[in-house]
């Protein structure tokens, strides 16, 4: 909970002035010196005063920009914005099935994923569509390569289109969460990391054979392919684009995959199939790619062969020079 939530909970709860618990919170941070947070030091304070923080929070129906990993038995409603397919699994100890949607409410989107045999029923039976509403509970929120998603087990709860919920207004923004870095300060393993600058080098795509539903890498058995965890499978050719980057403080190697690599050539996945077909032709592609200006974030790895740091680029953001200077800007006089 946020810092002024559990200040209003202690004061509607207890009846004591706002100055006070501001000095209870004071003196807690003043005796743990700098191992407390004001925030825990307002749970601490609570707790003492047999003020409920967690029940309420039970009970209470949050909104997605208030949902931070970690959080547990959450309750939470939205428009459906899109329905996933449902995806098969098998593993060496359990396989079952998954399935995934898009909620949104007036303050942000969410993926949610659906474990449990009955409430993955609802979408298999066309229970649960786009543009209805749906209420959860005793939810997980989990952080995920950035994104937070919420995940819904056997004791979760699940209610289509329940009475008196209604979303006048959804908002189309999934939260992203990351830390800007300049690239001289990136580390092996920094994860969640943004970086802006300019592209100074490209080499031509590669491709490897992929599985359509998870996008790894799908091996030859005979005239088809096989994805370890979908069998067999129609491959798709998944580009895969290297370049250098550059943002001024030093440069470093980027690999964008599938999606990202398309975003950055500004091309469909059939378009970029011809430089499988002739390597030549992306010579005046890649005169267009040189000089512009993105935001990638991702995560840093040691190439041990090369000895050096590499980014991978998990999602790619156009810069455009405009905002590149005002960013520049507002860094050197913050």
């Amino acid at each position: 909970m946020k810092y002024e939530d559990i200040v209003a909970r202690i004061r509607q709860q207890k009846n004591i002035s706002h100055e006070e618990i501001e000095e209870r919170v004071k003196g807690k941070l003043q005796k743990l010196s700098d191992l407390l947070s004001r925030e825990g030091a307002a749970h601490i304070v609570a707790n003492e005063l047999g003020v409920k923080l967690f029940d309420d929070l039970m009970n209470r129906q949050l909104k997605i920009s208030d949902l931070i990993g970690g959080m547990r038995a959450v309750t939470i409603a939205g428009k459906v914005t899109k329905v996933g397919n449902v995806i098969a699994y098998k593993k060496e100890t359990r396989e079952g099935k998954v399935a995934n949607l898009f909620i949104a409410d007036a303050s942000g989107k969410i993926r949610v994923v659906l474990w449990d045999a009955k409430q993955i029923k609802l979408v298999e039976d066309g229970m649960i569509k786009e543009g209805d509403v749906i209420k959860v509970t005793k939810s997980t929120v989990r952080a995920n390569q950035g994104f937070t998603e919420i995940h819904l087990n056997s004791f979760s709860e699940i209610f289509v289109n329940p009475p008196g919920v209604t979303m006048p207004e959804i908002s189309d923004k999934q939260q992203l969460h990351f830390i800007d870095k300049k690239i001289q300060e990136l580390k092996e393993q920094d994860d969640q990391v943004a970086i802006t600058g300019t592209i100074v080098q490209a080499f031509e795509p590669r491709f490897y054979p992929g599985c359509p539903q998870c996008a790894k890498k799908a091996f030859p058995e005979g005239e088809q392919y096989r994805c370890a965890e979908h069998g067999v499978v129609a491959a798709d050719f998944i580009p895969v684009l290297n370049l250098f980057f550059d943002d001024g403080t030093d440069s470093i190697r980027v690999v964008a995959f599938r999606n990202q690599a398309e975003r950055i050539l500004g091309m469909s996945k059939e378009e970029t199939q011809k430089f499988k077909e002739d390597p030549a032709s992306f010579e005046a592609c890649k005169q267009q790619l040189l000089g512009k200006q993105f935001k990638f974030i991702g995560k840093v790895t040691k190439n041990e062969m090369a000895g050096r740091n590499e980014f991978t680029t998990r999602f790619v953001l156009d810069l455009h020079p405009e905002q590149m200077a005002r960013q520049i800007l507002e860094e050197q006089y913050a």
